[in-house]
């Protein structure tokens, strides 16, 4: 009996970018992008749905895994989070120097890491610390641990280690590149695959078992499903082997494979290069439409047909021939797909005005082909032939597609190319001299008649640069200013009394009961811990007791309460206020209850402005805070008109926030119009003492020095002109120069 076939059940539209890692946890998936954020789905009604966007982080994901406990933990640069099933943060692991590229969760409390820092730790999760470090690797490090602290190990050198505890036990050179995944093998010993564009399987021993070849290029990840492996890589295949290495289905993909999972249902998913998950089952009621099925056929066959040396013989035969065309209907305006024209691949356009298929192109790699590749076409570059497609690799090693014909602007195509990618200009000369090396330049007449246009355009191109090098130039000392100002001076007795000689007074439905004093008063003790505060957590009771009970409390008695709130917002336990889909959005609508409350308790007042300071100081926090920019902005003008030491306090405040959106580049499109527009109030609402006026400008002046343009464009359209003529009465040379430097950031 034939075994059954994996077929598309679901495409996923997870991300903007490369999806990097994905795990499964009973129903739930958990996907994490170079885009910077991680998403939750549910399995619900045969299909995932999702229901969680996590996106506090601030760099690249690299890695995660499904946790045995429950929950995931998740590789975000240096740092490695530790999430619940919710996708809110419960800690961060942190020892790494460079980013995080492999995880395995061992036991309940055990997890392994990888780093391209060249070292695997293993650590203690009940005690948020490192248990062993194992070094001796070359870059990035590829991992697996069982419960009896039994190690194995790889990276870049290609040498694989086993370990016990942190003695090295055996070293075999296992690989002639890089090592991407280690997996425990159904055999009792362990699978490897690589660079190479092998799969290994090894004996418990190391000693080599089986070779696995069919890939055709760097294998970068395996999971393992009962006596099959399931292996994907840069060649948009993923491969399911029988363990004496003879493939039972290839599945083609448009783009590269970065990341395969499975889940209850032995579905098998995939994460690729344009941003998409897709899942693939051998359950028949759970399939795709045939048209689904059909259509990702067609897109991995177009996608394939642009890689070098084109479609094998073997694709070519399974394309529709071309006395399909009058019979197979388009779905759509622009419909590109593939047909045979004898053993020659053809793609072809669907016209919904003429009903009919119309020829664009030949496809490279068939017989007969022409010299010149298709191209299948984007937002930026048409679809049909061009004189070369070229592979241009980016930092992360990563391929992306340039098309060009002989005799185009360099110059736009290289602009048309960043735009598409999302490169900085400062690319644009070296693209073009890649293009000049690469092409027949000024061979062709097309070239001769354009070359008026080059000259105009490289003209245009030399005055940007020279923009570009002039603000490069300019030493500027005080902006961007990136020192966030928190308050953290504390008196736990006092507090601690306070609070609970005011929890007598109020009313039984809010007052903490015995045991949730303990609870309490043992979070306020290790708020005292600074020495070791990082591995201090605070249990999540605290936080739930702060918002069902202590947040309620009447006005009177809320001194104690800001008091522990401002000076639990610096410890990291408490971005569990802050995650989750409303990202402490009623913690911020508290405290704007609190400054428009009259009469105005100016004490208590101070304290929810020293408590929004301190925010900026964990991500989560930080992000939820710029995410509730516009609550903050109402906080910051209903107290423009109050004593100069709460002025000085919002000035703090607002550039913190500055800082926070420079580091952050915003995380909404509104935030640094909204904070320029709040500066711009302040500044023109009454005289402010100079040292209040100096930190405003400095916050525009962050704005300005934002690595994103739209925040720099919002900054300069809000504030351009009220900056350029303030004037600020002082003698101090420092606010004086800084003011020059904003000023002279807007005109550039």
């Amino acid at each position: 009996m034939e075994a059954l076939q994996y077929k598309l059940s679901q495409t996923i539209a997870a991300h903007n970018g490369i999806v990097r890692s994905i795990s499964t946890q009973g129903n739930e998936l958990i996907t994490c992008s170079s885009d910077k954020t991680a998403k939750l789905y549910e399995m619900k009604d045969n299909s995932y749905q999702q229901v969680t966007l996590i996106s506090f982080f601030e760099k690249y994901i690299y890695a995660t895994c499904a946790r045995v406990n429950g929950g995931y933990a998740v590789g975000h640069d240096n740092q490695i989070y530790l999430l619940d099933n919710e996708g809110n943060p419960l800690g961060i692991l942190e020892g790494h120097e460079q980013q995080v590229c492999s995880l395995k969760s061992i036991t309940e409390n055990l997890l392994i890491s990888g780093s391209w820092d060249a070292t695997a730790i293993i650590w203690d999760i009940s005690q948020m610390k490192q248990l062993f470090r194992l070094s001796g690797h070359k870059h990035g490090v590829a991992v697996y641990g069982d419960e009896n602290l039994n190690f194995i190990t790889g990276s870049q050198d290609g040498i694989l280690h086993s370990w016990s505890k942190e003695t090295k036990v055996k070293s075999v050179q296992a690989h002639k590149d890089i090592i991407r995944e280690i997996l425990p093998s159904p055999l009792g010993g362990y699978l490897t695959c690589s660079n190479d564009e092998s799969i290994k399987l090894w004996s418990k021993d190391l000693e080599l078992i089986q070779t696995f070849l069919g890939h055709k290029s760097f294998v970068f990840t395996m999971k393992v499903l009962l006596d099959q492996v399931i292996s994907g890589g840069d060649d948009r295949m993923v491969i399911i082997w029988n363990l004496d290495g003879t493939p039972k289905q290839t599945i083609q993909l448009p783009d590269t494979v970065w990341t395969v999972a499975l889940n209850n249902y032995n579905d098998i998913l995939i994460g690729t290069s344009d941003g998409k998950v897709r899942v693939f089952t051998t359950d028949p009621t759970r399939l795709a439409t045939q048209a689904e099925i059909e259509g990702l056929e067609q897109e991995a066959s177009l996608s394939n047909a642009k890689q070098e040396g084109g479609m094998s013989e073997e694709e070519i035969q399974k394309l529709p021939g071309v006395d399909k065309l009058a019979t197979m209907v388009g779905k759509k305006e622009g419909e590109i797909r593939l047909f045979r024209n004898g053993n020659k691949p053809e793609a072809y356009m669907w016209s919904a005005a003429t009903r009919n298929w119309q020829l664009i192109g030949d496809v490279i790699g068939g017989k007969g082909a022409s010299s010149r590749k298709f191209f299948q076409g984007d937002k930026y570059f048409e679809a049909g032939e061009y004189d070369h497609v070229f592979d241009v690799e980016d930092d992360n090693g990563i391929t992306k597609l340039l098309p060009y014909n002989e005799g185009e602007s360099f110059y736009d195509t290289a602009e048309k190319f960043c735009l598409r990618e999302g490169y900085s200009k400062h690319y644009l000369q070296q693209i073009v001299n890649f293009l000049k090396k690469n092409t027949s330049f000024g061979q062709s007449q097309r070239q001769k008649k354009s070359e008026l246009e080059t000259m105009k355009e490289q003209y245009a191109q030399q005055q940007i640069l020279q923009q570009q090098q002039a603000k490069k130039q300019i030493d500027f000392q005080y902006i961007p200013y990136t020192q966030c100002t928190y308050y953290e001076n504390m008196n736990l007795q006092g507090l601690s009394k306070k609070l609970f000689e005011f929890n007598a007074q109020v009313s039984e439905e809010i007052r903490l009961t015995e045991k949730e004093c303990l609870i309490f008063n043992k979070g306020i003790e290790s708020l005292g811990q600074v020495g070791v505060q990082k591995a201090v957590n605070i249990e999540n009771s605290v936080s739930i007791i702060f918002l069902q009970k202590l947040l309620k409390w009447d006005a009177q008695y809320l001194l104690p309460v800001y008091d522990f709130f401002r000076i639990f917002s610096v410890h990291h336990s408490s971005e569990q206020l802050f995650a989750g889909l409303e990202k402490g959005m009623n913690l911020f609508l508290n405290i704007f209850t609190i400054v428009n409350t009259q009469p105005i308790n100016i004490v208590l007042v101070r304290l929810a402005l020293q408590t929004l300071c301190n925010c900026l100081k964990h991500n989560t926090n930080s992000c939820a805070i710029l995410y509730h920019l516009r609550i903050v902005k109402d906080i910051i003008l209903c107290l423009l008109d109050t004593d100069e030491k709460t002025v000085q306090l919002l000035g703090n405040l607002i550039l913190n926030l500055s800082i926070g959106i420079y580091q952050r580049n915003g995380l909404n499109d509104l935030a640094s119009e909204m904070l320029s527009e709040t500066v711009v109030t302040f500044l023109q609402y009454q005289q402010r003492d100079v040292e209040t006026v100096a930190k405003l400008v400095t916050a525009l002046g962050n704005l300005m020095r934002s690595p994103a343009k739209q925040i720099r464009e919002q900054c300069k359209k809000i504030s351009q002109g009220f900056v350029q003529s303030l004037v600020i009465d002082t003698n101090n040379q420092d606010t004086l120069k800084c003011l020059e430097e904003v000023k002279l950031s807007m005109q550039i």
